[in-house]
């Protein structure tokens, strides 16, 4: 993000988020990588968590740096799965995963993955499965139905780009 540039509107938020996403598409997946936007480097690689902590920081907002944590984060509003829209986070069940029932009162909550909804029925994020389809190596952007079930069921969408309040005329 530019220096001393402030984005307020959400369409524009959203917007950025996908447009720096993107450009970020074939960079190596690199499990436990911790972004190096703290020292001004560009990162060379991600995690989804990486990926998507690095894409709200850009856009001025600050989530927790893993999976779990971002999606037990009140930042965010958790939303049904059948409404998301473009900038929202996806987390799935997945192949491997973490758990942290105390952080989910009454509710049982295995994340294993994330991916960010860019619209369409599409999803970017940092991936390493190509066992399960040869195109899930780093930073990809496809459909979302091409995570197979039940392997990558959604278990919560969350929204942190929210429309913000305009003040005045």
């Amino acid at each position: 993000m530019l220096q001393g540039t402030q984005i307020t509107n959400k369409e524009e938020k959203v917007k950025r988020l996908v447009e720096i996403a993107r450009s970020f598409i074939g960079t190596p997946y690199k499990y436990g990588a911790y972004n190096q936007a703290d020292n001004g480097e560009k990162p060379d690689g991600f995690d989804c968590s990486s990926f998507s902590q690095y894409l709200f920081k850009q856009i001025g907002i600050e989530i927790p740096r893993s999976s779990i944590l971002q999606a037990a984060s009140e930042l965010g509003e958790e939303i049904p799965a059948d409404q998301i829209q473009p900038g929202d986070i996806l987390f799935f069940e997945g192949t491997k995963g973490h758990y942290h029932h105390k952080l989910f009162p009454g509710r049982k909550i295995y994340i294993g993955h994330l991916a960010i909804y860019t619209g369409n029925g599409n999803i970017i994020h940092a991936a390493d499965n190509p066992e399960l389809n040869s195109i899930l190596k780093g930073v990809v952007e496809h459909k979302l139905e091409l995570l197979s079930r039940p392997d990558y069921d959604i278990v919560m969408a969350k929204r942190f780009i929210k429309q913000l309040a305009v003040i005045g005329n």
